[in-house]
């Protein structure tokens, strides 16, 4: 294994041990030390990784962003982009744990991070409104879609209800016929 390859490893594992302490033990359980003892390094070698802990977590935010956005990329040039995050967000909510978790460290990030870093949170999202954009699509109309397919995946997960309904909404502007019921209409 190369050199880069095993420090990619151990940044991965080391972000996945903070996630995993995060959730298993809150804030207080996720110390370096912990980090450090969860991925089987000593915590001087935590920090020759990640300034912070928190740093971890950014860190694994970002390869999961990166990741999606490789994959929509990916898409058919036919497939619409709404058409394209259904399918992907139908495959990312196969494991509904996971994206409870990653709500958890959003919510955790959103709450413990400087400005700066917030900010860094919120243009996470900047390659994924890109690959989105379309001849079809501008980049508001790509932001707006992205949040509301997070919102319908979120919403799905948390209320155990249909992606699907969410997903024929936005195709059809919130009004018109959804799974054979009348859709809301919004004033």
């Amino acid at each position: 294994m190369g050199r880069e390859r095993k420090k990619e490893n151990t940044r991965r594992a080391l972000a996945q041990a903070a996630a995993e302490l995060l959730l298993a033990e809150g804030q207080e359980g996720m110390t370096v030390a912990a980090i450090a003892k969860r991925a089987g390094v000593s915590p001087r070698t935590f920090h020759n990784y990640f300034p912070r802990r928190e740093d971890s977590l950014l860190y694994l935010l970002e390869r999961y962003v990166a990741e999606f956005t490789a994959k929509v990329r990916q898409a058919p040039p036919e497939e619409q982009p709404v058409d394209t995050l259904h399918r992907l967000m139908a495959d990312f909510i196969q494991n509904p744990e996971f994206m409870v978790n990653l709500m958890t460290i959003c919510d955790h990030l959103s709450c413990v991070l400087s400005p700066r870093d917030r900010s860094r949170v919120r243009h996470l999202h900047e390659p994924l409104i890109e690959a989105l954009q379309s001849d079809n699509l501008s980049r508001e109309g790509a932001t707006l879609l992205l949040f509301s397919a997070l919102t319908a995946a979120s919403i799905a997960v948390e209320s155990h209800q249909n992606l699907d309904e969410g997903f024929a909404l936005l195709r059809n502007g919130f009004s018109g016929e959804v799974g054979g019921v009348c859709g809301s209409r919004l004033v």
